[in-house]
């Protein structure tokens, strides 16, 4: 994962209310700093004036996860972008998960963020990049485009890395329940692709997996859908906590645990898990895997919705 940029983070928040809920929505990276049903946590967040510990709840494009040494080729063209994470040699995260981004418009209980990306060595695409929260009665619903503003074809995907947290309990008292059926074998040092997806063999129980001692970097892909939203659960011994629906796109995710005992602890918190859906796997601009190719003009939108759980039943609105 990434690391954490030093100093103060002065770019502001928005504070979303409504009724039960309140989010606290970053202008640095475009993701939650915050996330609260009836006080309780239902992301992991981190304080005013701090930068996003090991990428919380940032969005990620246009590519989600590692590209190998940065390079990737289109329509016969080499590109080459900046090493971002020098220890494994990738190009991690995108190019908008640690750059300011500008408010579009909000009101008490809703916001819009947007960033431009300029081309740049490796990237020659210029595309504009939104992200939108609302807060309803039933929690909160997120959704994000990318729009390709370059005069030719471009590929882009998605993703956002989010935190999740079962109202607070410690992760070792918790269990998940994923929505997957292989694994995407990866490097053991630079957690990119060796192969083609494979059984899970054990790496997870799609039916529920207790957390207690366990740490994952796996990339899991996605049961099929049917055009169907996706379900992810973390909660504890008696059921409560957080369920993050997702939209079909998003096909793939990387499943992390934040763990001191790996010098990755999370701020206040030691251990936590990520749960990072995504439209394609690590180096999908070598691979073409979950890819989308924008036309000049286009977007591509995937969406998602954050809720609290109470005993294995999602919070009535």
């Amino acid at each position: 994962m990434n690391g954490t940029p030093g100093g103060v983070n002065t770019h502001p928040a928005v504070t979303l209310s409504r009724r039960d809920h309140v989010a606290e929505v970053s202008t640095f990276g475009g993701g939650l700093r915050a996330l609260r049903w009836r006080g309780r946590p239902l992301v992991e967040g981190y304080p005013a004036g701090s930068f996003p510990p090991l990428s919380a709840n940032v969005i990620l494009a246009p590519w989600p996860n590692r590209l190998t040494d940065g390079e990737f080729t289109v329509a016969g063209v080499r590109h080459r972008l900046a090493v971002t994470e020098p220890s494994r040699r990738t190009a991690i995260h995108g190019l908008v998960a640690d750059v300011p981004w500008s408010v579009v418009r909000s009101s008490p209980d809703a916001v819009t963020l947007a960033v431009d990306v300029d081309p740049r060595p490796g990237w020659p695409w210029p595309l504009r990049v939104t992200a939108s929260y609302l807060l309803d009665g039933d929690g909160l619903r997120a959704g994000l485009t990318v729009r390709n503003l370059s005069a030719c074809s471009c590929p882009v995907a998605l993703g956002v890395h989010t935190y999740l947290s079962a109202l607070g309990a410690p992760l070792d008292d918790c269990r998940v329940e994923l929505p997957v059926d292989a694994r995407l074998p990866l490097d053991p040092v630079r957690l990119t692709p060796t192969g083609e997806p494979e059984p899970l063999a054990g790496v997870v129980d799609p039916a529920g997996t207790p957390l207690r001692g366990r740490r994952f970097d796996d990339c899991l892909r996605a049961t099929p859908s049917d055009g169907a939203w996706r379900s992810t659960r973390l909660t504890d011994a008696r059921g409560d906590g957080v369920e993050a629906l997702t939209s079909p796109s998003l096909g793939w995710f990387q499943v992390f645990t934040a763990d001191p005992a790996t010098g990755t602890g999370f701020p206040g918190r030691g251990r936590a898990l990520a749960v990072e859906p995504m439209t394609a796997p690590p180096d999908a601009l070598r691979s073409g895997t979950g890819l989308t190719t924008l036309r000049p003009g286009d977007g591509f939108s995937v969406a998602w919705r954050l809720r609290a759980v109470r005993g294995g039943v999602p919070v009535p609105p």
